[in-house]
């Protein structure tokens, strides 16, 4: 079955200095998950045989290190390339049943699963990286304890986007026709994520054009934070629609993206993903770094205050309000104060 989403979970690998140390020092692995039993089982389960009651995560096929070249380096503006590699990681797990109508453990080979995920390593400004292709967090998990933990950093900082990257993106996307440069568009946004007040307080929102979503205006005008988009990229060498997290985690929707840069010999996916990576995020961190001034000092409030009327006129016409009721709003002290106060 061809998958329409491909889930992208990124890390940041530690005590490696090239793609050949991972395959040296991380392909090399094998992690054992003991079968998880009932005390009242743990002797019958003691009886098993290492194989049996152990699950294996192994590696299983690894592709020839190759490369994608990027046309702009995103320091230097210098021509540069991307080698990478991808490998298959072969993840065992149980399945709910485990014994037969007589207590006894079935034989491993009728109580197992097999999960294979897909992984890349690519390095990218001397660092190197780990994307993980799968939508279950339990099997994320597994993947980690096959690269070992001492090989994944806790942060990487590389690919945080700045806080406010999203709602720049909704502007660009709103007030410029979402012109990003002379050789990226942003050509729509269809949906978001994002905290008010605190993290546990979570919005949501959808549409075939998130820009016509009275709760996304009400959202930024209101000061708060995208953390999650969902939008649709393209320049000369890809058209692309994905989400991507303030960690730069992403969802792609395969069916809806493809490369256009056709002298290509990878596949459509692994094209996709890798270029993502290596050149879409940073360009868009670049972007944003470039403009960030500009924005935070004036255009914000500017484009804070314009979606909030619109948001209040929307209002006004959805519930066919008078002037005489809007008025009234005005005449509440709390609202006097704040006028005052401006």
């Amino acid at each position: 079955m061809v998958k329409s989403k491909i889930t992208c979970r990124l890390y940041k690998l530690k005590k490696v200095t090239s793609l050949d140390d991972v395959k040296k020092n991380i392909l090399i692995r094998r992690y054992s998950d003991p079968l998880k039993v009932s005390l009242r089982d743990k002797k019958i389960a003691g009886t098993l045989s290492e194989e049996e009651k152990n699950f294996y995560f192994t590696w299983g096929d690894v592709s020839e290190q190759n490369e994608i070249r990027l046309e702009e380096s995103i320091v230097d503006k210098q021509e540069e390339s991307v080698a990478y590699f991808f490998a298959t990681a072969n993840i065992e797990y149980t399945k709910r049943k485990k014994k037969d109508s007589n207590g006894n453990f079935l034989p491993k080979a009728e109580r197992v699963n097999n999960a294979p995920i897909m992984t890349y390593f690519f390095c990218m400004n001397n660092s190197f990286h780990l994307i993980i292709c799968s939508s279950n967090d339990i099997h994320v998990g597994r993947v980690k304890k096959l690269v070992g933990k001492d090989y994944i950093d806790k942060l990487d900082e590389g690919y945080e986007m700045p806080p406010d990257l999203f709602n720049w993106l909704f502007f660009k996307y709103t007030q410029n026709e979402g012109i990003l440069d002379s050789r990226i568009n942003l050509m729509n946004i269809s949906g978001f994520i994002g905290n008010t007040g605190d993290e546990h307080n979570i919005f949501r929102g959808t549409s075939d054009q998130t820009s016509e979503l009275i709760i996304t205006k009400a959202f930024i005008s209101n000061g708060e934070t995208l953390r999650t988009i969902t939008a649709r990229l393209r320049n000369e060498d890809i058209d692309i629609v994905f989400t991507i997290d303030d960690m730069s985690n992403t969802q792609i929707f395969v069916n809806q993206s493809t490369k256009l840069k056709l002298l290509e010999a990878e596949n459509n996916n692994i094209f996709i993903i890798i270029y993502l990576y290596s050149y879409l995020i940073p360009k868009l961190k670049s972007l944003y770094n470039n403009a960030s001034k500009q924005f935070l000092d004036k255009e914000k409030k500017q484009f804070s205050e314009k979606i909030g009327l619109e948001v209040i006129e929307s209002i006004i016409n959805h519930n066919s309000l008078s002037f005489k009721e809007v008025s009234a709003l005005f005449k509440r002290p709390s609202i006097l104060m704040k006028i005052e106060n401006k």
